[in-house]
C-alpha cells in the first residue's frame, strides 16, 4: 500500500507537491528550508499535464472495475479528476495516487 505522504519518483512530500499544483506553494514562498526551487516545481507542472488524460482515464477504469460505477461513467464527459479537486482540496492528489498505484497502475515519471 502506497504511503499518504509519499508521491512516486518525488522527493517532497505530497502536501508540497499538491500545494504547488495548487498554487499556494511559489516560488515566492521561501518558508521552509525543504522548499523546491522554481525547476523542480515547473517539471511538477509538467508531470502533471504530461499524465493528466492519464489520471482521467485511469480513476474512470478504477472507479467502473473495483469501485462498481456503472458504464455510463467511461462514456461520460465529466472530469472525475475536476470533481475530487473541488471535493476534497487538501487529498485531492494523495487519493488519486493511492487509487492508481495501490490498483497496480502507475504514471509517467517526468524527467
Amino acid at each position: 500500500m502506497l504511503p499518504d505522504i509519499l508521491v512516486p519518483y518525488k522527493h517532497y512530500q505530497e502536501e508540497t507537491v499538491s500545494g504547488v499544483l495548487d498554487g499556494i506553494v511559489s516560488p515566492d514562498d521561501e518558508d521552509s528550508e525543504n522548499f523546491p526551487s522554481e525547476k523542480t516545481m515547473i517539471r511538477w507542472h509538467h508531470w502533471f499535464m504530461a499524465n493528466q488524460m492519464n489520471i482521467e482515464g485511469q480513476m474512470k477504469s478504477i472507479g467502473y472495475r473495483l469501485l462498481g460505477f456503472k458504464e455510463e461513467l467511461l462514456k461520460s464527459g465529466v472530469s472525475l479528476l475536476t470533481h475530487l479537486k473541488s471535493s476534497i482540496p487538501d487529498a485531492w492528489l494523495r487519493t488519486i495516487l493511492r487509487y492508481i498505484y495501490n490498483s497496480g497502475n502507475a504514471l509517467q515519471p517526468f524527467y
